[in-house]
């Protein structure tokens, strides 16, 4: 009688496992992968699990300039976004990081240059790095400890933190870490740029390290690698826009941006 229980209490046991292992399986099969040719040579690739949605988008080197935008408007990402495209834009990303005045409105913070002016000042922060571009294809990524070389960019953003140095992840676990929509942009050093963003129905895509850990990933897919990648503005500021093809990706309700990141494809380089 009670070998019969506990044979009949271990199958049960083994059909349970079987079950759950079938549901892991069934759900990484309703992965769905779409690729997107943007511009000649840059794609964009997508990946939806369910609630989950992952995006990557290569552009190799040289063949697209980064500028910085203010925006300072609430509103959807795609209204406060679309003025800012032109005819050759591969993509608008979200920008660094908002704080309040004094009188309780939002203001940008972090170091912001556009078109060889500063607009808001450095501030002191001990992690994260400035995201620079010269608006000739060159971009780069200035750690914290080196942040005064920013000013000799014509183009600079500051934000918080540097997930992937050298093509490692670097960053580590926190209480504060929790989970939120993300996007990243990196670069090589040859110049290619990636850009990574991912997001869920109600804004609980990835932690800090999980992000990395999925930018990382990115790149090896695409077997690049990152000599520096910066997550920029999380939560409901993190957004990637691609015009032609009339995509948005993250949270679809009203927020408040303070800037932008535009890539736009280089002279000379036609749409396909």
């Amino acid at each position: 009688m009670k070998r019969t229980l506990l044979a009949a209490f271990a199958l049960s046991l083994t059909t349970l496992s079987l079950e759950s292992l079938s549901a892991e399986e069934l759900n990484s099969n309703e992965c769905i992968d779409t690729t997107y040719e943007i511009v000649a040579g840059s794609e964009a690739i997508t990946r939806t699990c369910g609630e989950y949605q992952t995006i990557s988008v290569y552009i190799p080197a040289k063949t697209a300039i980064l500028s910085v935008h203010e925006i300072q408007k609430k509103g959807t990402a795609k209204q406060t976004y679309s003025p800012l495209v032109v005819k050759n834009t591969i993509l608008i990303a979200s920008g660094g990081f908002f704080g309040y005045r004094s009188d309780g409105h939002e203001k940008p913070i972090g170091l912001i240059r556009a078109n060889n002016k500063r607009l808001v000042r450095m501030l002191d922060w001990d992690h994260g790095g400035v995201l620079v571009s010269d608006k000739k294809g060159n971009i780069k990524i200035i750690p914290a400890q080196n942040r005064s070389q920013a000013g000799a960019w014509s183009e600079a953003i500051q934000s918080k933190p540097i997930i992937i140095n050298s093509g490692m992840v670097d960053v580590n676990k926190n209480l504060r870490d929790s989970e939120f929509n993300r996007v990243a942009i990196g670069y090589t050093l040859d110049g290619d740029i990636l850009v990574v963003g991912t997001f869920h129905s109600f804004g609980q895509a990835a932690t800090l390290v999980d992000f990395a850990k999925i930018f990382k990933s990115e790149a090896e897919r695409r077997e690049l690698k990152i000599h520096r990648a910066l997550a920029m503005d999380g939560g409901a500021g993190a957004q990637i826009y691609i015009p032609s093809k009339n995509l948005s990706f993250g949270d679809s309700g009203r927020s408040y941006f303070p800037n932008a990141v535009r890539l736009d494809a280089t002279n000379g380089v036609k749409w396909q």
